[in-house]
């Protein structure tokens, strides 16, 4: 069995691969309106499920966040 046919089986009982989003919707929308230094918005949020639950994303999660948004932006 191919890693492939493992994956599409997977997909068919509605279990998407794949690690979890880090930041939510809700958090991205938060830090992009924002005028506040980054490493002050990391500290506000909290990583609301998988293996960090409960912890804050890091200062590179972050930036690179904003980042994309910077990039959607342009497009």
């Amino acid at each position: 069995m191919s890693a492939r046919t493992g994956q599409a089986s997977a997909r068919e009982r509605g279990r998407p691969g794949g690690r979890p989003k880090v930041v939510d919707n809700d958090m991205a929308d938060y830090a992009r309106a924002q005028g506040v230094p980054v490493p002050l918005i990391a500290s506000k949020f909290v990583i609301p499920s998988g293996k960090n639950k409960g912890e804050h994303p890091s200062v590179a999660t972050v930036c690179r966040l904003l980042a994309e948004a910077d990039g959607n932006a342009d497009e």
